[in-house]
């Protein structure tokens, strides 16, 4: 192959994009860069715009809509009202709304956020109610409040009569205070223990009616003779056997016997032919003391029917 076969791009320089050197060719080059910047100054201005758009600080306009999320029973026309209260109403800024969802002793955090178009997004988490609780004020009818692991006391709004009926009631209670800032006394021990008893144990849970805390010196949970009595629903239990009317756990132990209480075979030996009383109770707080240390010694005693 001759010269005639060569590239004419092999022999002319090709660094045609090589800026001269002088004042022209460096203008030149700040103009070819000049929409790239343009450009990266348009997104940080953009993203700023956003950044302010959702800003917590910034007012909530009138008429604007929420979209709204529960792990509960909270309605939307709780977190409506809440919006709406006060002077300023739907104009109070995301932080002030956040504070009085919480306000509510049912709810246990709220997440308020405000999008780029004016929507809400509300989040809410609200605490388990594991218990109700009844009392009777100085005047009017019986109040029926619910109770969280924690010991907050709540109205329970947006829970069905079903729901409500069927959490077992803590009674023979000591208490100060009312409303939401009702302290019971022993709610540090029968908290956890109806919560583990509700997320564990929920076939027997569910059959519990009330626990009494009558016989609970509660901080004290370790004192001799300190208890908790569970009274067992009876309208759930077979007819053909004598039912089982109480369940009594020690304040001290309750996580063993709680465990324990699955593996004890009580069909079994309420259909035994020396079973022939009108009731029992399950004591899963006897403790064989014989033996070092002592272990769980459970006994079905008899006991009238209730």
């Amino acid at each position: 192959m001759g010269p005639a076969d060569r590239d004419w791009r092999s022999l002319v320089p090709q660094e045609v994009n090589r800026v001269p050197e002088d004042d022209i060719g460096r203008k030149r080059a700040v103009r070819s860069r000049l929409p790239l910047v343009l450009s990266i100054l348009f997104f940080v201005a953009l993203g700023v715009v956003i950044y302010l758009s959702v800003d917590e600080s910034v007012p909530v306009a009138a008429g604007r809509s929420f979209r709204y999320k529960t792990d509960g029973f909270l309605p939307a026309a709780f977190v409506q009202k809440v919006i709406s209260a006060g002077v300023e109403g739907p104009a109070k800024n995301v932080r002030a709304i956040k504070a009085d969802l919480e306000a509510d002793n049912q709810v246990l955090a709220a997440d308020v956020r405000r999008r780029a178009d004016g929507t809400l997004e509300i989040v809410l988490r609200e605490r388990v109610a594991v218990a109700k609780i009844a009392s009777a004020p100085p005047t009017g009818p019986m109040v029926v409040r619910l109770v969280s692991p924690d010991g907050q006391t709540f109205a329970g709004t947006g829970y069905s009569e079903q729901t409500i009926r069927s959490l077992p009631e803590i009674q023979d209670f000591r208490s100060t205070g009312s409303g939401d800032q009702l302290a019971i006394e022993g709610i540090e021990v029968v908290g956890p223990f109806l919560l583990a008893a509700r997320t564990s144990y929920e076939r027997f849970y569910l059959q519990w009616a009330s626990v009494s805390l009558r016989d609970c010196f509660g901080a004290q949970e370790d004192a001799p003779g300190s208890n908790l009595n569970v009274k067992v629903r009876i309208a759930a239990q077979p007819t053909d056997r004598p039912p089982l009317v109480g369940i009594i756990f020690s304040t001290a132990n309750w996580r063993k016997e709680l465990a324990l209480l699955p593996r004890i075979k009580i069909e079994e030996y309420l259909r035994m032919p020396n079973a022939t009383a009108q009731a029992y109770v399950l004591k899963l707080s006897i403790q064989n003391r014989t033996i070092s240390p002592p272990v769980p010694e459970p006994r079905l005693v008899p006991a009238p029917l209730r």
